[in-house]
């Protein structure tokens, strides 16, 4: 029986997986017809080897294919041109071998002798393409393992002459060449900037300027992964709601390939394919460690351009303008952390907010932002069912309580995160929480809460008088509607100076709202 996969490379005998007919199809007719050299650059496990493979194997009938990865390669294979020239032989070599393919072609790249310069490569590579009887594409993985280096920045130099000789010279003789070349890599190839020796400043120096964009979405949409569940329910017959676990999982994974393939990995092994237990799952997933959640935390903490985006966006709700050629910016698309929509920036699905969210918190709570207090659960929840009321006077007693003036700025700039921080822990490990992204502006914020099967939905919002509280009330109505709640919560932060009596419940047209009020003492 197949599976869900998360280690590696995705084939469709053995795992479920998204399609890629359609994918590889556009890529052979927009690049690869029209012998377009590109790179394919995306986020670490965002199925670029499972799309490398689709890919050679639709592409296999009508090319010759030389795919190569220089995953595994050390320094020693970039001491001289020699040596480089070497490896890349050996590893073209080894993939026909593997491949099962010989003949005159792999007799070329075996028996010649090992160029000594880039350019006796270059007539190498003429050599090897003209024996065979179909256009070759040469496929290399993993190039950011090289980027770094000038000899591959060389190699680089040599692929883009050759390129622009092909149609020069009608691609005979010396001319000979890759009918596409495809890099793929997490960095783009065509902005490297190449650091020669250590006193020098980066340089921007990469020749692959003539390398096609490749703008193809490689998420998945939610069609996709209902596909793929229809196969998985064909197998197992479970009786879930195939379209609306597929748009949830949308939803929740921003349609990031390992996330989508982990969320139905833990599904599978619970048996529990309800929207329940898929938010129980990502309860299990924000709160566990993978290779991907560790990756952004080390890219977090190496870049404070990226960090600074990544705070002004969930720490202060700020409304980030989409400039993708800024550092901080760039750097999050790049990783697959930072997503556009409406021209503005947002973190790009829900679990990496929730992630990331609870690793700033949890930094915050090394700055001790709030007063250690032991957590009961059987003060906030009972029959497996969170009491949000409970939840809201005791955060507001506990800040009442506190009554400390430092807190006053404090407030002021991270009310989001102190509600939060004593959220946390009572919800810790079983329940979720999730940052609505289509907050308006950055003095409320809606909040979804799911604990056990069901989620609440609570408005924070600085008090800015009696008529922006009607406004709150109808701005929450509006979004219970919209999530089809009837009850929702409203959670406001106060100057202690004009602090107005919470009015508990109401009723607001048709849905019953509580409200609670948290005074605090400002520097103002």
């Amino acid at each position: 029986m197949r599976e869900f996969n998360i280690l590696g490379l995705c084939v469709p005998e053995k795992h479920y997986m998204v399609r890629l007919d359609d994918r590889v199809e556009y890529i052979r007719r927009q690049y690869i017809e029209k012998g377009y050299y590109f790179a394919i650059n995306r986020a670490r496990q965002y199925g670029k080897t499972t799309t490398l493979n689709a890919l050679e194997r639709g592409l296999s009938c009508e090319y010759t294919i030389i795919r190569i990865s220089f995953e595994g390669l050390d320094a020693s294979a970039f001491a001289s041109i020699e040596q480089f020239t070497k490896a890349f032989l050996y590893l073209c070599a080894r993939y026909m071998r593997m491949r099962q393919q010989g003949g005159a072609l792999l007799q070329a790249i075996t028996e010649s002798p090992i160029p000594s310069t880039m350019l006796e490569l270059g007539s190498l590579i003429a050599s090897i393409v003209s024996q065979s009887n179909q256009p070759v594409v040469l496929m290399i993985d993993e190039v950011d393992k090289s980027a770094n280096n000038q000899l591959f920045l060389d190699f680089l130099s040599m692929l883009r002459n050759k390129y622009l000789d092909r149609d020069a010279f009608e691609n005979v003789g010396e001319a000979a060449t890759f009918q596409s070349v495809i890099l793929v890599g997490v960095y783009d190839v065509k902005n490297l900037k190449l650091k020669l020796r250590q006193d020098e400043k980066s340089q921007q120096n990469s020749p692959w300027n003539i390398a096609a964009d490749f703008n193809l979405d490689m998420g998945f949409s939610a069609e996709q992964i209902s596909g793929m569940l229809d196969e998985y329910e064909a197998d197992h017959r479970k009786g879930f709601n195939v379209q609306n676990i597929a748009h949830e999982l949308h939803i929740q994974t921003g349609g990031y390939p390992f996330l989508v393939s982990m969320m139905c990995k833990m599904m599978d092994e619970t048996n529990d394919w309800s929207l329940a237990g898929l938010h129980r799952a990502v309860a299990k997933l924000i709160n566990s460690t993978n290779t991907l959640f560790d990756d952004i935390i080390k890219n977090l903490n190496r870049h404070v351009e990226f960090y600074s985006v990544i705070e002004a966006i969930l720490l202060h709700g700020k409304q980030i303008t989409y400039m993708p050629v800024e550092s901080g910016q760039s750097l999050g698309f790049m990783f697959g952390i930072l997503a556009e929509s409406n021209r503005r920036v947002r973190i790009a699905n829900r679990i990496f907010e929730q992630y990331i969210f609870n690793y700033l918190i949890a930094r915050q709570e090394m700055k001790t932002m709030l007063p250690s207090r032991e957590i009961a659960p059987s003060l906030y929840i009972k029959d497996a069912r969170l009491n949000v009321q409970t939840v809201l006077e005791r955060f507001a007693a506990l800040m009442k309580s506190e009554n400390r003036v430092s807190y006053g700025k404090l407030i002021e700039k991270q009310w989001r995160m102190m509600f939060l921080l004593f959220l946390r822990p009572i919800i810790n490990g079983t329940g979720h929480y999730s940052i609505e992204p289509e907050t308006s502006d950055d003095r409320r914020m809606d909040l979804q809460v799911f604990y056990g099967i069901e989620e609440h939905i609570i408005e924070l919002k600085i008090w800015r008088g009696g008529e922006a509280r009607q406004q709150a009330y109808e701005q929450l109505a509006g979004y219970l509607d919209a999530r089809g709640q009837k009850k929702g919560y409203l959670l406001i932060f106060c100057s202690m100076k004009n602090t107005p009596q919470s009015a508990g419940w109401v009723r607001y047209g048709e849905h019953m709202i509580y409200e609670e009020i948290v005074p605090y003492a400002s520097t103002r």
